[in-house]
């Protein structure tokens, strides 16, 4: 009897079809995470993440919830990445303090993925408060803006809002804190543009915007501000933080200044026009006034390195607003010796 049930055995295996190649349900269960640390929820998947998120679905481990809330945020999901984090947070067993606080670093992530940092500001906080993992802590500072308000320009100058260009919002793990400004740098967009609509001023801060962070993995835009062919200025990077137009260390306390336009000689070139012109000088005075340094601290991006940045026809520009500082600069100090006396 033994003997022919090992035969049936071994005639029902040799049938097309019964060996499936495929990972059975306790496989993917085998490979749920089990714990709750930086190597098993917030690793890159090797795999199509898709396909993992179909095996934690059958999981309401806080493990299974929290990898699945990273692989949302992953996908650009970050919606769906609140809610996974939410089950964990307000499920019906209390989370361990260490659960929570992955829970609120995903959830604090997807806000900042939503382009509302804001939101995320309680959540930081109580990760702060909650986690031992080193490696979370540094995760946190890197979301976390530095302490103290962001320096603004005063607002005798008109600066068009962050918001007016509807930014992609920033990678803050990839940015430095700026320190006291003390120097100002000024560059070209290298893009012929004349429009001075301002929908179309705004797209092109966006372009350079896509650029920079898709291209160039920087984590914003690289400049502070940028001036359009109508005399507008527009805030870029938040002034928080440290620019990427000057490469390497000579972006430290730093200011970054583009204005838009190409401004080599010939073809396809064009000249600064008045208005820009008059808005880069009125910024950049206002910049020296705030921040208290003096127009030797003024320069073009070709000061720093073999660049035509920011071009011939801008270049000489520069160099007489220089000297009109220098020249009122001086003026300044003779008529304050001569009150003096």
């Amino acid at each position: 009897m033994r003997r022919l049930t090992f035969v049936a055995t071994l005639l029902l295996l040799a049938l097309p079809g019964c060996v499936s190649t495929a990972p059975s349900l306790g496989t993917a269960a085998a490979d749920l995470p089990s714990t709750v640390s930086i190597d098993s929820i917030l690793a890159k998947p090797t795999l199509d993440p898709d396909v993992e998120l179909e095996a934690l679905s059958r999981s309401r481990s806080a493990p299974s919830l929290l990898r699945r809330s990273y692989l949302e945020l992953y996908c650009r999901r970050p919606q769906a990445a609140i809610d996974a984090a939410a089950e964990v947070l307000y499920g019906l067993r209390k989370p361990s303090a260490n659960e929570e606080a992955f829970a609120r670093y995903l959830r604090a992530e997807a806000y900042t993925q939503m382009g509302k940092p804001e939101q995320a500001r309680f959540d930081l906080e109580r990760v702060q408060q909650l986690t031992l993992d080193a490696e979370l802590q540094r995760r946190v500072r890197a979301l976390t803006p530095p302490a103290g308000p962001a320096p603004v320009v005063v607002a005798s100058i008109p600066i068009e809002s962050r918001s007016a260009w509807s930014p992609a919002p920033e990678n803050r793990a990839n940015l430095e804190p700026m320190g006291q400004p003390r120097r100002v740098t000024i560059h070209h967009s290298a893009m012929y543009f004349r429009d001075t609509r301002p929908a179309a001023c705004a797209a092109q801060i966006q372009r350079i915007q896509k650029e920079h962070m898709g291209n160039r993995d920087y984590g914003d835009i690289g400049y502070h501000f940028l001036i359009d062919p109508a005399g507008r200025i527009w805030q870029g990077r938040d002034m928080r933080y440290q620019g990427a137009h000057a490469s390497g260390i000579n972006n430290r306390q730093n200011i970054g200044i583009c204005v838009l336009g190409n401004f080599l000689r010939g073809r396809g070139g064009q000249g600064p026009n008045p208005a820009q012109l008059g808005s880069m000088r009125m910024l950049v005075r206002q910049l020296m006034q705030q921040y208290g340094f003096g127009p030797d601290e003024v320069h073009c991006h070709s000061d720093f390195k073999a660049t035509e940045c920011p071009g011939p026809l801008m270049e000489s520009a520069v160099a007489q607003m220089v000297h009109d500082l220098q020249r009122g600069e001086a003026g300044g100090r003779v008529a304050a010796a001569v009150a003096g006396h």
